[in-house]
């Protein structure tokens, strides 16, 4: 039953992707404010959906850690869950997305007019610093930042490993940056085909003030966010 309540999900996610990105298209019309109630759109229709066909749901923990202001959200990364929650849970955020997704059509025009921080890997070694460019522009603007710091998507039991992107990013914006842990993969598989009811928990840990070293941020990035990795994957288990 489960596995024909996610090809139903499936078609819907297609069909609501869509619906999103087209008849979205009316809040460009407006400010960039304004234009983020199409990702906002995105995500409520997806959570309703996931809710009523899949029977999966979520909670956020920890929302008091956010900080008032600028910031970078560095969350794990284990499904397409996240990506459209993220917009309702994180609203008004900025994404950092690879910039191969300007070619899918009407999607392209919302990344531009929420300023996404495209990320250009044909440049090679010098695609960290466009990054990090990028994101200075954002975070004077105001904007809160999301980061995947492995850089894509991964098992929910595989091993961390962080990339030095994120790195950048902390000693050159002087900005907190905010853990965030999830279990969405043990629900919705990287590569799996067949998405499980439940409730996905969303733990947002507290935040990494400015001012240590590169290496000592790492470090406290990545057992700050593994140590509750741990207790996720005991409680999913």
């Amino acid at each position: 039953m489960q596995k024909i309540k996610s090809l139903i999900f499936n078609i819907y996610f297609i069909l609501s992707s869509s619906f999103s990105a087209i008849f979205g298209l009316i809040f460009l019309l407006g400010s960039r404010k304004f234009a983020f109630n199409a990702p906002k759109l995105w995500g409520r229709l997806n959570s309703w959906g996931a809710r009523h066909i899949l029977g999966l749901d979520y909670r956020v923990e920890g929302l008091d850690n956010m900080p008032d202001g600028p910031c970078i959200i560095a969350s794990k990364h284990q499904s397409a869950w996240e990506t459209y929650s993220f917009c309702t849970i994180f609203p008004e955020a900025v994404f950092i997305a690879k910039r191969e997704l300007l070619y899918i059509p009407f999607f392209n025009f919302h990344f531009m007019k929420m300023r996404t921080i495209m990320l250009n890997r044909k440049l090679g070694s010098k695609a960290k610093a466009d990054m990090v460019r990028q994101a200075k522009e954002r975070i004077a603007e105001g904007s809160r930042i999301i980061i995947y710091p492995e850089g894509t998507r991964k098992g929910f039991a595989d091993a961390p490993k962080y990339r030095q992107g994120i790195g950048a990013m902390y000693t050159e914006l002087n900005v907190p940056v905010v853990p965030v842990a999830l279990n969405s993969g043990a629900f919705w598989p990287r590569r799996g085909f067949e998405k499980k009811n439940g409730v996905i928990t969303v733990s947002i840990l507290p935040p990494i003030q400015p001012g240590l070293s590169h290496d000592v941020f790492m470090k406290t990035l990545e057992s700050r966010i593994e140590e509750k990795m741990d207790d996720l994957r005991k409680v999913s288990a």
